[in-house]
């Protein structure tokens, strides 16, 4: 049997991913995958013919003509089997896959049972590798020949002589009927006690099997449901390698494994016992505290299978081989030092195993980016862990632990099911916090919402979600939705800077709730300050795109002394699909985050924005447009320019938008002795907007910073020049 099981192991191990990697990569009933398929049978049958040569000369010692015939087949059936299943599972034929694994599980069973019934039993085998080493050495076998004081025809029943077999290789004697009664002197055979073990050939007593390969048969079911699992992720990852296609197959196949075998787990470590003496024999019935443990091992086997075929799938295998190797002499020492203690070999089997998944799983997530903390193990463990606690206080009451368990395996499967979706159109939740219509929108919001009124046009049901500010409610405009979060300020609403910063806390509690109810397909986060990002990937299973406007945490972290660039660079990791709007923040971006797909579409412009001035009217004044700052936008630094030259200068200057720093900056006007020189328009928008770029004879943009220029775009547009710094994202203008 442990012979077979290798042979199993080392099939299941090559042939399968070898197949179904070429399978899956090569057209259907193309030359090269029949050149694959050969060359993967000729391997296939060598390696059979190796597997049951080496295994025969195994058991050639104890074994005769029909074990030998009976183990070659059983090789030669096994590789074949193996060959299959690769070819099914390259080609997608999962059910066929798993109707092929009942049928082998029915033969082994079956083959079992006829074995047992011709009495292939370890009593034969024993009898004849016995008189092998006494015709060798009469002596020795005379010596430690012990003695079966049982009546004559208790000890020849076929019941006692399956009982009293004893493993290959060891000696055994029964003394023959007629020498009892005739009072042969070799009735009377001495036992030589040396080596023995207490109890070890003495009349009614049996040695007490090891308790834990039995439970480990239990706590190995998460492993064969992360079998399966990785059976259907290995095609998939295989077929689409490091992409985003690949990366969310490996998501969804991360989470189905942690619910399904955390559930799992969870009941298995807590079966009560009075169900476990239905599954298992009466004297493992006081073990079942070794449940816990070894559920705990066999978990983190199960995550080791679904991790491990991420590497065998594409991605480079060293460092997964290194680290199974170096898992490897840990588990052989724990298991040599506590093989006589149970309970030390199931805890030390637990820690060794699961420092090598959790090492694993870190391993992934480095090599695979956007899987989430924890590859998104930490909700289905708490929630796995939260199960065990209940079931283990309802054990001892097997009729409350019984539908505790049902409901915990029924809501593990509700949460794991594929997700369907609502009928409708495409639906769209963009995380905006700027409305263009809120006191103080810049040229990102404008741009947010010139795309999303043409996707609305669409027919595509678009939902902004944006800050608050003081007298906002919910309203469409252009067929697109916004909605503030939180709805209403309260308190908040005297101060600007909470009132936005409630934002970020509304969003992260708020998203489930808000996604359960609008059911989108896709949903879109614009970075923006003083984080960028919330990690919303990270709170959904939805498509995520960031929008990529600028990165200002640095700004902010120095502004304000607070850690923000670390909720940035956490946030900007957690994202898989970026779009930015210029060539340099793509290449920041890139640099930051190597595997993230960065895609650049630069800010459009409305055709209102091409219509040439009347040359009638007088270009007599200079404008500055824009978001009234004076950090990021220079407001400060072009009153203190206008200021020295205005003596020189016949045009006014003037200033058209609002919010946050108006006040500062008509004090900073009224020091520098301007005051009468500006004209404060508020806030313009639509189309005299253009109107106001067109009749300037110069547009000024003193921004520090800034990603794209909106206003330096709109103004060329109009043929107006424009006065800036040398900014790397001007300089395409």
């Amino acid at each position: 049997m442990a012979i077979l099981l290798t042979v199993g192991v080392l099939s299941t191990a090559t042939v399968p991913a070898v197949l179904a990697g070429e399978v899956v990569t090569t057209p259907g009933g193309s030359t090269e995958r029949r050149a694959a398929v050969h060359a993967c049978m000729r391997m296939t049958a060598v390696l059979a013919a190796g597997c049951a040569l080496v295994a025969g000369a195994a058991v050639v010692p104890y074994a005769g003509p029909g074990t030998l015939g009976a183990t070659a087949a059983a090789c030669l059936a096994i590789w074949c089997n193996s060959a299959g299943a690769g070819y099914l599972q390259g080609t997608g034929r999962f059910g066929r896959l798993a109707v092929l694994q009942l049928a082998e599980t029915a033969v082994r069973c079956g083959a079992a049972l006829a074995a047992v019934a011709a009495g292939w039993g370890s009593r034969r085998g024993g009898r004849r590798h016995g008189r092998r080493r006494s015709r060798r050495h009469p002596g020795r076998a005379r010596r430690r020949a012990p003695v079966d004081a049982r009546s004559p025809a208790e000890a020849s029943s076929p019941r006692a002589r399956w009982a009293t077999g004893t493993p290959s290789g060891a000696t055994s004697r029964t003394v023959a009927p007629d020498r009892l009664r005739a009072g042969h002197p070799g009735a009377a055979v001495r036992t030589a006690d040396r080596g023995r073990r207490p109890g070890h050939g003495r009349p009614g007593r049996r040695r007490r099997p090891h308790p834990v390969p039995a439970l480990v048969v239990l706590a190995r079911v998460p492993l064969h449901l992360a079998t399966a699992t990785a059976a259907v992720l290995f095609p998939r990852l295989a077929a689409h390698g490091p992409s985003a296609a690949g990366r969310t197959a490996l998501q969804e196949a991360l989470r189905a494994h942690w619910v399904s075998a955390g559930s799992l787990t969870a009941v298995l470590v807590t079966c009560p016992p009075d169900l476990l003496a239905l599954l298992l024999p009466a004297s493992y019935v006081s073990s079942a505290p070794l449940l816990l443990p070894l559920g705990i091992a066999g978990l983190a086997g199960a995550t080791l299978t679904v991790t491990i075929t991420a590497f065998r799938a594409g991605l480079p295998v060293r460092p997964a081989v290194l680290l199974l190797l170096a898992g490897c002499p840990g588990l052989a020492c724990a298991t040599v030092l506590t093989a006589d203690r149970p309970a030390a070999l199931a805890w030390s089997t637990a820690a060794v195993t699961g420092v090598v998944a959790v090492a694993s799983v870190a391993l992934t997530r480095r090599r695979v980016t956007g899987l989430g903390p924890a590859a998104g193990a930490t909700a289905p463990l708490t929630a796995a862990t939260a199960a065990t606690l209940v079931l283990s206080a309802l054990r001892p009451h097997m009729a409350l632990w019984l539908p505790a368990a049902c409901l915990c395996l029924l809501a593990a499967g509700l949460v794991g099911r594929p997700r369907r979706r609502r009928g409708g159109p495409y639906r769209i939740p963009h995380l905006g916090f700027e409305a263009p219509h809120s006191p103080g929108a810049g040229g990102a919001a404008l741009r947010a919402h010139e795309v999303d009124r043409r996707l609305a046009a669409r027919g595509i049901e678009v939902t902004v979600v944006c800050a608050p500010w003081p007298g906002c409610a919910e309203t469409v405009r252009d067929g697109v939705r916004y909605r503030p979060l939180p709805p209403r300020l309260g308190p908040l609403a005297r101060h600007r800077f909470l009132y936005q910063m409630a934002y970020f806390p509304a969003i992260t509690l708020g998203l489930p709730r808000l996604l359960r109810r609008v059911d989108p397909d896709l949903v879109v986060e614009d970075f923006v300050p003083p984080f960028s990002s919330v990690c919303v990937p990270h709170l959904t299973r939805r498509p995520v795109v960031g929008v990529v406007q600028w990165l200002s945490a640095a700004e902010m972290t120095d502004r304000y002394r607070l850690p923000f660039h670390l909720v940035e660079r956490r946030g900007l990791r957690s994202h898989t699909r970026l779009i930015t709007v210029g060539p340099h923040l793509a290449a920041e971006l890139r640099s930051r985050h190597p595997a993230a797909d960065v895609t650049v579409l630069p800010n459009g412009l409305s055709p209102a924005a091409f219509v040439p001035p009347d040359a009638a009217e007088p270009r007599d004044h200079v404008v500055y447009l824009g978001r009234l700052e004076t950090k990021s936008k220079g407001l400060d630094l072009l009153l203190r320019a206008y200021a020295r030259a205005a003596p020189g200068l016949t045009t006014d200057l003037l200033i058209a938008g609002d919010c946050p720093d108006e006040r500062a900056a008509r004090a900073l006007a009224a020091q520098l002795g301007i005051e009468r020189r500006l004209r404060w328009l508020g806030r313009v928008d639509g189309d005299a907007r253009f109107h106001l770029l067109a009749r300037a004879r110069l547009v000024c943009v003193p921004s520090r910073s800034e990603t794209f220029g909106m206003v330096a775009a709109e103004a060329l547009a109009a043929a107006t020049p424009v006065l800036a710094f040398d900014l790397p994202c001007l300089r395409d203008w």
